[in-house]
Parts: C-alpha cells; sequence; structure tokens
C-alpha cells in the first residue's frame, strides 16, 4: 500500500515538474529584461556620474550655498574662533567673536 501511495506521488511530481506550458516562449518571458543593452547601460552610468559630480542643489545652473557657509570660513580664517568651534559649535563660536548669526 505504502509502495503505491509513493508511486501515485512520484508520478504526479514528475507530471508537474516534466509539462511544459506550450502558450509560454522564449520571448514572452522575462528573462530577456534583466539585462539592458550597451547603449542603455551607457546612459545610466553617464547619468548617475553627472549627479554625484554635480549635486541637485542648483538654481539655474548655479551653486546653492549654505547662508552660514561664508560666517562658518570667517570663523575658521580666525584660529581661536576655529578653535573655539571646535569645542562649542560653529554658531556659539561665532556669536562669541563676531555677535549674532
Amino acid at each position: 500500500m505504502r509502495l503505491l501511495i509513493l508511486a501515485v506521488l512520484l508520478g504526479l511530481v514528475a507530471l508537474v515538474l516534466g509539462r511544459k506550458d506550450p502558450d509560454r516562449s522564449i520571448a514572452d518571458s522575462r528573462a530577456g529584461e534583466a539585462f539592458l543593452s550597451r547603449q542603455e547601460s551607457a546612459n545610466f552610468a553617464r547619468q548617475h556620474k553627472r549627479n554625484i559630480q554635480n549635486p541637485p542643489r542648483r538654481v539655474f545652473g548655479t551653486p546653492v550655498r549654505s547662508p552660514l557657509e561664508a560666517k562658518r570660513e570667517v570663523c575658521e580664517l580666525n584660529p581661536d574662533c576655529d578653535e573655539l568651534a571646535d569645542h562649542i559649535g560653529f554658531q556659539e563660536a561665532y556669536r562669541r567673536f563676531y555677535g549674532p548669526v
């Protein structure tokens, strides 16, 4: 009895695994979508490289600077302000040396 059940189960497994769907062809499979053509991959790499070199923080071709960047550079040029900024932060050090930010 066990042998008969095992033979039936193995037959069903072989039938399911061995059956091919005639409606599905290689052209219909999605395996071809896994690869890009050389042109598409070159365009993708070019766009990615352009975004790394020029971050999207631009308005009409000019870079958008942080409003505090110029003040940070002023504080970095003063050794005392720069040292204090390392300890208490840039904004507080700038405020102590040059007034309100």
